[in-house]
């Protein structure tokens, strides 16, 4: 069987597949639905590209027609070659020559490479637009060479709300074969096809690449079979393609799935990775084989962190070290040894960071730090180990902000500074690269951080507008990225939450500004965690600062999100709940309904359980002590007052200063006077403005 086809007939989709070797379907359009025919095809493929993008276009060409095919799928009758590639440039003529009709009308499937170029040429969406006409959509492929899909993808292949996959056909040699080989899928019709058939929303776009991928990987292992049985040297080399192949597969799917919050869609090639990982002996596999195989284990590890699965983790992170072990025992001098062993310690790291384990965490990302020294001093001109250099010592400062403590303050702001110095560095090595630059703004923002609760305010809120500023401007440079953009709004909301102690009318009207900014990220996809979490966090870090009027607005809005939460994520969840619970409090008191208010609230201290001992305890008990305060009841605002100084003290933040100002209230409440001029004397030293009376009067 050929590619299956899809066609369409009175609003319904039926699979049609064409069994003859040099025909498919052809699809033209009739009255009250799609007519079929059949047409001689000479080509395999048509290659619609703009002549900017020639250089990539003349690559695939020769990539596709040299495509090693299976020798079961080429007993069938299937190739990938003849490819049609024009390579003239067209006139400013207003139709497409007879020369390319001819070509679009005999090809079985149509390969546009997306670009910007490729979407301001006219004959690239003329082709589409002819193609269409002549064999509908189901044979149309996609690939991406250059941009995003809101920058390359032509109009004629994403009007009528079409948004259609695309391979991502990369410029390095890895990236480039993936792309290659998605495409011969489809063309070959393995079930890649899917790739091309599914969704018309870009999460349906990701999840037809992850199981596109899974598909992939068994193919290319039955792929590396069938040569084994042919020839041996064949095999092994295949072998490691294949095994090339996965570990890209796997790093690219990650860094596509990130961003909208759908890493679990890499579970699937994941398992079947680690099935086959899992069955080799390591002391057989060359230095290649190892240092894929453990960069492939070292990205699942991350997964299996973020979401949440422990053991998971752990075992990919001790299988991925034990592998870089051992090449950097047989290479103890060698750059590319050093470097994936450096990897294996930071995940070693980043996982008992994970579980809160500082004391565990400082051996291994002491050791990459030590690693990625080295590798810069072999030499200092090579981008790829100034940036390790620069890691290092950026981890090292999140590990000594992790303790919370006086004592290794200065190790963070050390490091920090040691970071940012790198980061420098690679810039001046690379000004173009995006990742350094947001790495170094991250760095920038983690030493405000530790300014902020070591330092005056001046000098911690000149680092924190550093980091504003380096957002904005890279906004600027890069539009069509909306994770800066909420990095950007969280950074803003940070500055109101962390660095102005009594909020204005003025400062309210700015929060809610950024968080109806904030808002339209969430919205472009209610499926990314990530945002979603972010934004209730934001709302909810605001609940006491808001008017009749936001607090409506922004109770329906974290009552939406919250029903699209993971519901395993309990302990967030019922924070959240609890908050709400608040903000209707506060919006009964505002509309004057004092009985009702009453009752809720008495609701909530009798439902509040000691159990809800978490990352989210101390800001709920904060709230729940302000309520009280407000009702004038007395009896759980000392209760939640005394809590809320407990918890605190246990989380190790005290020292902020919106911190020290929440411990001012509560111990003005329990009326400890010499612990309100104590802590009140720390803001006065740290440039903060602070009420004295509010506390020396109560006492």
């Amino acid at each position: 069987m050929s590619l299956p086809f899809l066609v369409k007939f009175n609003a319904l989709y039926t699979p049609v597949y064409c069994c003859v070797e040099m025909h498919a379907v052809k699809m033209l359009h009739g009255v009250g639905g799609w007519m079929i025919t059949h047409t001689e095809k000479h080509y395999a493929a048509f290659i619609s590209y703009a002549h900017a993008d020639e250089v990539m276009a003349a690559r695939l060409h020769k990539a596709l027609e040299t495509f090693p095919v299976p020798k079961a799928l080429r007993a069938k009758g299937k190739t990938t070659k003849p490819v049609f590639r024009d390579v003239a440039e067209l006139t400013a003529a207003h139709s497409l020559s007879e020369k390319i009709r001819d070509a679009v009308q005999g090809s079985r499937v149509l390969i546009v490479l997306c670009s910007p170029a490729a979407k301001a040429s006219h004959w690239v969406n003329e082709e589409i637009w002819l193609f269409r006409e002549l064999h509908g959509d189901a044979a149309i492929l996609s690939a991406i060479i250059d941009g995003t899909p809101e920058t390359a993808f032509p109009k004629a292949l994403t009007e009528g709300g079409r948004e259609p996959l695309a391979a991502a056909l990369g410029s390095d040699k890895a990236g480039f074969k993936l792309g290659v080989t998605q495409l011969a899928a489809g063309m070959l019709g393995t079930g890649l096809d899917d790739l091309i058939q599914r969704g018309a929303k870009r999460r349906a776009r990701l999840m037809g690449v992850g199981m596109a991928a899974s598909l992939l990987f068994s193919g290319v292992m039955g792929f590396t079979t069938l040569q084994a049985v042919e020839a041996r040297n064949e095999a092994q080399t295949a072998r490691g393609d294949a095994e090339g192949l996965v570990e890209y597969m796997i790093k690219d799917l990650k860094f596509k799935l990130e961003p909208v919050g759908r890493l679990d869609l890499l579970e699937g090639i994941g398992d079947k990775a680690v099935e086959y990982y899992d069955k080799q002996d390591i002391k057989n596999l060359n230095d290649d084989s190892l240092n894929r195989q453990a960069a492939a284990r070292q990205v699942l590890a991350q997964v299996h962190l973020d979401a949440g699965r422990m053991e998971d983790a752990q075992a990919e992170i001790e299988a991925a070290a034990d592998l870089t072990r051992e090449v950097l025992a047989r290479n103890p001098d060698d750059t590319d040894a050093i470097f994936a062993h450096a990897q294996s310690e930071y995940w070693v790291g980043a996982y008992y960071r994970r579980q809160g384990k500082l004391a565990e965490m400082e051996k291994p990302w002491r050791e990459y730090d030590r690693l990625g020294q080295i590798l810069y001093e072999t030499d200092p001109t090579n981008f790829d180990w100034v940036m390790e250099a620069a890691w290092g010592k950026n981890n090292l400062g999140l590990w000594a902000r992790d303790y919370n403590s006086k004592e290794m303050d200065p190790v963070a702001l050390q490091s920090y500074s040691q970071a940012i110095e790198f980061f420098d560095k690679a810039i001046l090595l690379n000004p173009k690269s995006k990742s350094v630059k947001i790495e170094r703004a991250n760095t920038i923002s983690g030493k405000a951080t530790m300014l902020l609760a070591t330092d005056t305010a001046e000098t911690a809120k000149l680092y924190q507008l550093e980091y504003l500023e380096t957002l904005r401007a890279l906004i600027r440079e890069y539009p069509q990225d909306y994770d800066l953009k909420r990095s950007f709004h969280i950074s803003r909301m940070d500055y109101y939450n962390g660095y102005v102690l009594y909020k204005s009318p003025e400062d309210v009207h700015q929060i809610n500004l950024i968080l109806d900014d904030l808002f339209k990220v969430v919205q472009r996809d209610f499926k990314n965690i990530i945002n979603l979490q972010t934004f209730v966090n934001s709302v909810l870090n605001f609940t006491d600062v808001f008017d009749k009027e936001s607090l409506e607005i922004r109770r329906e809005q974290v009552d939406f999100i919250s029903k699209k939460l993971n519901p395993e994520n309990a302990s967030f969840l019922n924070y959240i709940a609890n908050m709400k619970s608040v903000m209707d409090i506060k919006i009964l008191n505002a509309n004057n309904k004092k009985i009702e208010a009453r009752k809720e609230l008495d609701r909530l201290n009798k439902e509040y359980s000691e159990s809800n001992n978490n990352q989210y305890r101390w800001r709920l008990l904060y709230s729940l002590y302000l309520q009280n305060s407000e009702m004038n009841n007395v009896l759980y605002r000392d209760k939640y007052a005394e809590d809320f100084l407990r918890a605190i003290a246990k989380a190790g933040t005290s020292e902020y200063p919106t911190i020290i100002d929440r411990k001012i209230n509560a111990n003005i409440a329990l009326k400890k006077c010499d612990e309100v001029k104590a802590l009140t004397q720390k803001l006065v030293e740290r440039g903060y403005d602070v009420v004295w009376e509010r506390g020396v009067e109560s006492c």
